[in-house]
């Protein structure tokens, strides 16, 4: 369900997106392990993702330079110095950045 602008030259069954028509998404199907996870960002400490299935999720996190793979990198609203990636993806919650703190005494 990833969106492009242009689908890669080995999808065979490239269609306009539902959500917009500028975006097309890759309908080939294959049976096997699922493919990598492409997210714009490797882990995120604040995300934002709606309830839908397959959930649409976007990375708040504020950081000094956004990873390459960011289309869409702006100045943070709180502190410019910093930046914000507004891209967003289809899939699973991402993973944190920052490991949870263990409780004191827990296991």
């Amino acid at each position: 369900m990833d969106e492009f602008f242009e689908c890669p030259s080995t999808c065979k069954a490239c269609r306009p997106s539902i959500h917009g028509p500028s975006r097309h998404v890759c309908q080939d199907q294959y049976v096997g392990d699922p493919g990598p996870i492409c997210r714009p960002w490797e882990c995120c400490d604040l995300p934002s993702c709606t309830r839908s299935y397959p959930p649409t999720c976007r990375c708040m996190d504020e950081v000094d330079k956004c990873a390459p793979t960011c289309k869409s990198c702006l100045p943070s609203r709180s502190r410019p110095s910093r930046r914000v990636c507004i891209d967003s993806y289809f899939g699973p919650f991402p993973p944190a950045c920052t490991p949870k703190v263990v409780a004191a005494g827990g296991n």
